[in-house]
């Protein structure tokens, strides 16, 4: 059976994803996956750079405000859902649009990863959140000793993952990385990545983006899903929100925390990078070297190649 063609749009914070599938979507009747692990929860707009009421309208997206900030949301979810999600909207006459720049998602979703679906511990993630609170990188070194190849690939700081990570093992007695297994791709995908050469002006998108964010509201934001849902692991995980809500604690002051969230958009993005840059089969397009224009059009090109394939 032929199978379904799926176009990916992926690649670091910053560098356009959003808009290139909207101009898509505007000229190629298709629907929009969103690819981020934040995307799905509702309230977190401004921090996230969520395509807005309007963008969503002019063009169906999908995996935006699916679950609430105190629930969670895994990869396996996501794999799972967005398979049947693209059979529906290939079913439709239209084309699947996969954006984002959440790496693992991506890849359970269209490189052929089997994801382990253990249901959450809610003991077991309680007792690890308070291991680490006692003892900031002990989740990191934990995950090391009983899957070295996972703890190499997490950040020490992303507790959420580790925790996650920990969780599979600690129930199962078999590492993540050993049931997360690869299988066969079940979709066709053409992968445009967007990126940038130049670190420095990446810092500079970085910076622009996050000062307008400010503009936009984010610490009222931030204030307002503090109130609601405490310091939850949610919040506390998240780029952008962590520092601002430190800010609010009195834990930072407002320039320090300022200079964090730039820090922190700047490392994602590098890990980011590192991960995309794995993927032997992305046309990668540079921000920093091309216009906008130029890349849409080559992009349009790629697209009506791969279509009529």
């Amino acid at each position: 059976m032929k199978r379904q063609k799926v176009v990916a749009i992926v690649g670091p914070t910053c560098t356009g994803k959003t808009a290139l599938s909207l101009q898509i979507g505007r000229k190629i009747p298709a629907e929009i996956i969103s690819c981020d692990s934040r995307n799905v929860y509702k309230y977190f707009d401004i921090g996230t750079a969520k395509p807005s009421k309007g963008e969503q309208a002019e063009i169906n997206h999908h995996f935006i405000d699916v679950v609430e900030p105190d629930q969670d949301f895994t990869a396996a979810q996501f794999a799972r859902e967005g398979s049947r999600l693209i059979e529906e909207i290939c079913a439709r006459g239209k084309l699947p649009i996969v954006c984002g720049g959440t790496g693992f998602y991506a890849r359970a979703l269209l490189e052929g990863l089997s994801i382990p679906e253990v249901p959450p511990q809610k003991e077991l993630r309680e007792s690890l959140q308070k291991e680490e609170d006692n003892d900031h990188g002990l989740l990191h070194r934990r995950l090391s000793e009983l899957d070295p190849i996972t703890a190499q690939r997490l950040n020490p700081n992303d507790r959420f993952r580790l925790v996650r990570a920990l969780e599979v093992c600690l129930t199962t007695g078999k590492t993540f990385s050993e049931l997360a297994r690869a299988v066969e791709a079940p979709f066709d995908v053409l992968w445009i990545g967007l990126s940038i050469r130049d670190r420095e002006k990446l810092k500079v998108l970085i910076k622009s983006r996050v000062d307008q964010m400010i503009l936009s509201g984010m610490l009222d934001e931030v204030k307002d899903l503090c109130a609601r849902f405490g310091r939850s692991q949610k919040i506390m995980n998240t780029v952008n929100y962590r520092d601002l809500c430190k800010y609010l604690a009195g834990e930072l002051s407002y320039d320090d925390a300022l200079i964090e969230v730039y820090r922190h958009n700047y490392q994602l993005a590098r890990r980011q990078m590192m991960w995309f840059k794995t993927n032997p089969k992305l046309s990668w397009f540079y921000v920093d070297e091309s216009s906008r224009e130029k890349i849409e059009l080559e992009a349009f090109e790629l697209i009506d190649q791969f279509i009529l394939q």
